[in-house]
């Protein structure tokens, strides 16, 4: 399974996102291991450009539905239900269904 995080440097809720993307993972028993996007550099992988900050994909797709359902720039993200970061809830859920994959 492939988990990115993907994010801007200035973002003031990526350690929401990474917190609630580490317990999730703990309650799954799903090693925490992840790599991170920075938005502002240069060597970001094309698929992770259009996601506002923070995001979470698991196998390339994003937890919460995006980017189409959020936002097409670099900009802090605003989710479904009010947070500014993936709950534990959506996180679970994708990696559950990465795992049946």
């Amino acid at each position: 399974m492939n988990i990115e995080l993907v994010y801007f440097e200035s973002c003031p809720n990526v350690d929401v996102a990474r917190k609630n993307l580490r317990e999730a993972c703990s309650t799954l028993g799903v090693k925490a291991d992840w790599k991170e996007w920075n938005q502002n550099d240069d060597k970001i992988p094309d698929h992770a450009k259009n996601f506002g900050s923070p995001s979470i994909l698991v196998d390339g797709n994003d937890v919460a539905g995006g980017p189409e359902d959020c936002c097409q720039e670099k900009t802090c993200r605003i989710y479904k239900d009010g947070q500014n970061a993936p709950n534990v809830e959506m996180i679970k859920n994708a990696l559950q269904q990465g795992l049946h994959s």
